[in-house]
């Protein structure tokens, strides 16, 4: 990709990272947040947001957008260059017709299935007009592009998060035992849509270097996809095994490769993930003080690696990385951190090549 020159290097690494081998360092993405916050930005607006969608109205915003990836991109790391057509928080509930609203710092789409009686009528519509304006948007940054960034799938979120969206997450999580059989229902529905609007995406956005660019900018061999289960944090392991996985694993065969994204609070669950041949990475996100300790986290994190699969290590700070790493293999390892100035992230880059990795 033109608006990275070191991304020879760059992709050397990604293929490493998902082959098991190892080059001079696991591949880096870092984010440059002077306040060391890493979820702080500019509030969104329902004005600055459909803006983005609007082709008579975000030829500049694509430019702005497109030349601070070429300024990102001088930046030694790892991160691919690319901009992302759909996806977000708000986004699963517009594509069904849910009111999308903004709040004090994000866009959100209210539940829209307030009684079971709704059911029959609740599908998936490709002709949405949220579902349009994403694929729109796919198709004029690709052009745009012409090769020299990436085009992100903004992906729907997985199953169990398009059912909280719709249903509400407090009543789906009573609804698994007191309404079963409508739960079972919805989850069709769900699966349903994330193939099909999966399957309209790809159809618009080509490889890069043989492989996809997915939401998190993790490069992955093939047609890729990350899927997020926010949702299942508040289910024991036996109730994901039987409401959750099996889904996940269906969609993950359609895809070449499927890297799971979990919360740190979420990895009760990664032995069920574990089990499952079709994953073939798993991210680990730290939620600070919301986070388990890390004596807890760390053995898990070993876990995945002893298994063969990929660890993505996202939000941990360079100090914290300074305790977890020395306990990891530095195969199938890949981190996504954040520095408070470039000088910052790369004098922790020059570090991380000559650590002593066990």
């Amino acid at each position: 990709m033109l608006f990275k020159p070191n991304w020879t290097d760059a992709l050397a690494r990604w293929r490493a990272f998902w082959e098991g081998e190892l080059l001079d360092r696991p591949p880096v993405t870092v984010q440059i947040v002077p306040t060391r916050e890493c979820d702080v930005g500019t509030p969104p607006t329902m004005d600055h947001t459909l803006a983005w969608f609007d082709p008579a109205r975000n030829a500049p915003l694509i430019e702005q957008a497109a030349r601070g990836l070429e300024e990102r991109a001088q930046l030694e790391d790892d991160t691919p260059p690319g901009l992302t057509a759909g996806g977000g928080v708000y986004f699963v509930g517009a594509v069904f017709g849910a009111p999308v609203q903004v709040t004090a710092d994000m866009m959100a789409a209210e539940p829209i299935l307030h009684d079971w009686g709704q059911l029959d009528e609740l599908r998936y519509d490709p002709q949405n007009i949220w579902v349009q304006r994403a694929l729109g948007l796919a198709r004029q940054l690709v052009a745009h592009s012409a090769g020299r960034y990436a085009v992100i799938p903004g992906l729907l979120e997985g199953p169990s998060d398009i059912c909280g969206a719709l249903r509400d997450v407090t009543r789906l999580a009573g609804d698994l035992y007191e309404y079963p059989a409508q739960v079972r229902r919805l989850t069709d529905i769900a699966m349903q849509a994330w193939q099909a609007y999966a399957s309209a995406m790809y159809e618009i956005v080509p490889r890069y270097d043989g492989g996809t660019v997915t939401q998190w900018s993790v490069w992955t061999p093939g047609r890729g996809a990350a899927l997020q289960e926010d949702f299942c944090t508040l289910l024991s392991p036996r109730q994901y095994r039987e409401w959750f996985l099996p889904l996940d694993r269906e969609l993950a065969r359609t895809m070449d490769t499927m890297w799971v994204h979990i919360h740190a609070g979420e990895t009760h669950l990664v032995d069920e993930l574990l089990t499952a041949d079709e994953f073939q990475g798993i991210q680990i996100v730290n939620d600070g003080v919301a986070s388990p300790p890390l004596s807890r986290v760390l053995p898990i994190m070993q876990r995945v690696q002893q298994r063969g699969k990929c660890l993505i290590l996202r939000k941990y700070p360079p100090e914290e990385l300074e305790h977890i790493l020395p306990h990891l293999s530095p195969r199938r390892l890949a981190i996504d951190t954040y520095c408070g100035s470039v000088a910052e992230a790369r004098a922790w880059l020059q570090r991380l090549e000559q650590w002593p990795f066990g």
